[in-house]
């Protein structure tokens, strides 16, 4: 059986950038890894990518956007992290009649990402170029 190779987050970087520049939108994290890939083992046949490993490398290109569409949940659990960046997560509060704070959603303080209580688990990532 060959042993796997995983690529340097550089070059993984750079293939992102130029399937994104050349197609402009790319509507998920598996077919933005199945691309990569496909170009990676161009170079080396060894190579493997998961699709979670290609997702957080494009979110740390900034001329690359990454969009998050959610499903509906009816009861919401407390998070601790970011579902699409795993950085930091807050709460995002309002005081009621009762003068307690209430819960209303959740923001992340890296990406961006933001939430209420109801749409909150990402179904699908889409990466687009950003217009400069």
């Amino acid at each position: 059986m060959p042993i796997r190779k995983i690529a340097e987050k550089s070059k993984v970087a750079e293939e992102i950038k130029e399937i994104v520049r050349r197609r402009i939108k790319v509507e998920s994290q598996e077919e933005l890894a199945r691309l990569v890939l496909k170009r990676l083992k161009k170079e080396d046949k060894r190579y493997v990518l998961s699709p979670i490993r290609a997702k957080r490398i494009a979110l740390t290109i900034p001329e690359i956007e990454v969009k998050a569409k959610t499903k509906k949940a009816l009861r919401l659990p407390k998070i601790e992290k970011c579902p699409v960046c795993e950085d930091q997560i807050k709460p995002v509060k309002v005081r009621n009649l009762l003068n307690r704070d209430i819960t209303v959603g959740y923001r992340c303080t890296s990406c961006g990402y933001e939430s209420d209580l109801e749409a909150f688990m990402p179904m699908r990532y889409i990466f687009i170029l950003k217009k400069t």
